[in-house]
């Protein structure tokens, strides 16, 4: 029995070890769609025309879907909080397409605020760090300034966007903080690249402009994602 026992543990630590590895590959797999679509839900909402706006936001509800399951298959179920916001906010946007309607904007608004304000508290208990509070924060209401812009006229839309993709590109410094510091080089060089296009945002109103703009940073983020996959290389070679 001794015996049997002694040839048969190798194999399962073998069995968890691939079931380990297996999980690991698929959430990678999951965390990188996610972001992709996050990626080019920005790049459409920044540059598109009205209907490829439209396709930005319905690539943004699913990104954040997936980073539901992805925070409930890592115990995180906090930070779904965030998503489902997300999925809310940007959900709203898809099928509004252009229109406005502002009590669902309103109500919207006020959803959001709560939102910040439970996040904040549990932040303040020790269940979040202040860092993924910063980031929700971000999100969430760079989101609902941007899906309610139409609320207001002339010169305020442009405000109002600069503030939606100022607030967007500070949930996505707290993220990318949050990435260098786990190691999660894929996650992290997507956050740098979401956070140059926020700031694209940010500074360019013409739309022209940021198109433009959005090339330069669309090079620079290829080169630091191959850097991204070149760090991860070397490192599992090393180790």
């Amino acid at each position: 029995m001794t015996k049997m026992f002694d040839n048969s543990f190798p194999v399962r630590i073998l069995v968890v070890s691939s079931m380990h590895s297996a999980r690991a590959k698929y959430m990678n797999i999951l965390i990188t769609t996610s972001s992709l679509l996050f990626f080019f839900n920005k790049i459409l909402v920044l540059t598109g025309k009205p209907l490829q706006r439209t396709l930005g936001w319905l690539l943004g509800t699913f990104a954040a879907v997936l980073f539901i399951v992805y925070f409930f298959l890592i115990g995180t179920h906090i930070l779904s909080v965030l998503e489902i916001g997300l999925v809310l906010l940007m959900g709203y946007r898809f099928f509004a397409k252009e229109e406005t309607n502002k009590k669902v904007e309103y109500l919207l608004g006020a959803v959001t605020a709560g939102m910040v304000i439970v996040l904040a508290y549990l932040t303040h208990v020790g269940m979040m760090t202040w860092m993924q509070c910063l980031a929700a924060f971000g999100m969430l209401l760079g989101t609902y300034f941007l899906i309610s812009v139409s609320q207001v006229v002339g010169s305020d839309i442009e405000i109002r966007e600069r503030i939606g993709w100022l607030l967007y590109g500070v949930g996505h410094m707290a993220t990318s903080y949050i990435g260098y510091q786990k190691g999660e080089w894929i996650f992290f060089a997507f956050q740098v690249w979401q956070l140059l296009l926020c700031l694209v945002g940010c500074v360019y109103a013409r739309r022209e402009v940021r198109a433009e703009a959005t090339k330069c940073v669309l090079v620079f983020g290829a080169v630091l994602l191959s850097l991204s996959l070149l760090a991860i290389i070397i490192t599992s070679i090393y180790n």
